[in-house]
């Protein structure tokens, strides 16, 4: 924070705090100078940042645009540091990941313990979001790069690698169809289903199945939530469609197998590792990138060989 003024300080945490006696106790600041800093700029400014009221303080138009820039000013800063120590050829920096909730998962901590292990001095934030808000956060400069499930084509994004993700009928270790090699989606018309239900990704490709084949589902249950779908299907309690991201973990403890679908009208999830091509990476952004690309390449030939067990 040396390269911020005091008013800076004092005004993002008001603006935080929406009281000056709680920035106060933050910043172990009299709110008396706290306030005589504001004034001071709202005077050189000649219109004021904050609205006073008994309850608090309100920011105006004015507050906002300023608090906009000052977050601006802090992130840019923070990239000079990172590049500051690329030129002394510290291998240290702070990497931020947008991710959808189908990644955050135990096969995925693994890769990001192997990074660690390899670069001890990169942290990272993780924050999961849907498409949408990770495009978003990549085009604002929030996330410095990407992963996404059919990410839309766009000019303010690059796909920096990817792998297919097959769909498929996913059941239970002990289920009689586990032994098979592929299925047709109208060989389950006689088994217990569990209907994946909007918004996940999945409930279009069922919708397109169930039209294409003209059969009724034997439907036990429905949910929106792919955690309680991987749930139902381990506890036998039926059948249901997913992609080979969304049981890594259970398939490898040997709970849930996955057999791909054969029908032609199925196309495969694509998960992309994405990047804002305006933006240029830190070398801990770099170094995190480049061995996700590696872990992508892994996943593809681990998918693979999965569907022909």
């Amino acid at each position: 924070m040396f390269a911020f003024s005091r008013f800076l300080i004092y005004f993002t945490e008001v603006a935080r705090q929406g009281s000056l006696r709680k920035a106060s106790e933050v910043l172990h600041v009299s709110a008396s100078s706290i306030n005589r800093q504001i004034l001071h700029v709202e005077q050189q400014l000649d219109m004021p940042l904050f609205e006073r009221h008994p309850s608090g303080l309100r920011m105006t138009a004015a507050g906002e645009i300023l608090l906009n820039a000052a977050k601006n000013w802090q992130r840019e800063f923070g990239r000079v540091c990172t590049q500051l120590d690329d030129l002394r050829g510290l291998r240290h920096g702070h990497v931020h990941i947008a991710t959808i909730d189908a990644i955050n998962r135990g096969f995925f901590s693994a890769v990001l313990q192997r990074i660690r292990q390899e670069y001890p001095g990169i942290s990272f934030t993780l924050t999961t979001m849907s498409n949408i808000h990770i495009g978003k956060a990549l085009i604002a400069g929030e996330a410095d790069f990407g992963i996404m499930l059919n990410p839309q084509s766009s000019r303010e994004l690059l796909v920096q690698c990817f792998s297919d993700l097959r769909l498929g009928i996913v059941v239970s270790s002990q289920h009689p169809l586990a032994q098979l090699d592929s299925i047709r989606f109208s060989h389950c018309e006689s088994w217990p289903f569990i209907v994946p239900a909007s918004p996940l990704m999945l409930a279009e490709p069922l919708e397109a199945l169930i039209n294409s084949s003209s059969i009724t589902l034997n439907e036990v249950g429905r949910t929106n939530n792919i955690h309680m779908l991987r749930s139902l299907v381990r506890d036998n309690v039926g059948i249901s469609l997913m992609c080979w991201l969304d049981i890594i973990d259970e398939y490898r403890r040997g709970e849930l197998k996955f057999i791909p679908l054969i029908d032609s009208i199925l196309k495969p999830f694509t998960l992309s590792l994405c990047i804002a091509p305006q933006r240029q990476l830190s070398v801990a952004a770099s170094m995190m990138l480049h061995e996700l690309e590696s872990f992508f390449a892994l996943m593809q030939s681990e998918e693979a060989r999965a569907g022909e067990m």
